[in-house]
């Protein structure tokens, strides 16, 4: 079986998880949002009620997302080229990584509940 495909989906993962990070820095740093990663079209970011307290309240789940989202890509990225994690761990690596993409979506939910 070819694994081009797999290759090709650990790769956009590893830099989603990049991105992310990119979209925490600008959080904590620079007090910046990327309306198209949180944001619905809908939801806009002059509108919300208290920037200050929605950039305290994503950022570090942005980070933990972002911490999750780049290692889940990059050990997939390293077990398609050298075959070093057994099907076990990498299943698990995957769960903790869908868990925290549900757990990270129910929380951009909340956030505009609480912010706009």
């Amino acid at each position: 079986m070819d694994n081009s495909m797999f290759r090709l989906m650990d790769f956009m993962v590893l830099g989603c998880g990049i991105y992310l990070l990119y979209a925490y820095y600008l959080m904590k740093f620079k007090g910046e949002v990327k309306e198209n990663l949180f944001l619905s079209a809908e939801t806009k970011w002059a509108k919300c009620k208290d920037k200050k307290a929605y950039l305290a309240y994503m950022a570090p789940k942005t980070l933990i997302m972002g911490i999750t989202t780049a290692v889940s890509g990059a050990l997939g990225v390293i077990n398609d080229y050298l075959n070093l994690l057994n099907w076990q761990v990498f299943l698990g690596v995957t769960v903790v990584f869908f868990a925290v993409v549900v757990w990270f979506g129910v929380i951009i939910k909340k956030s505009v509940k609480l912010f706009w």
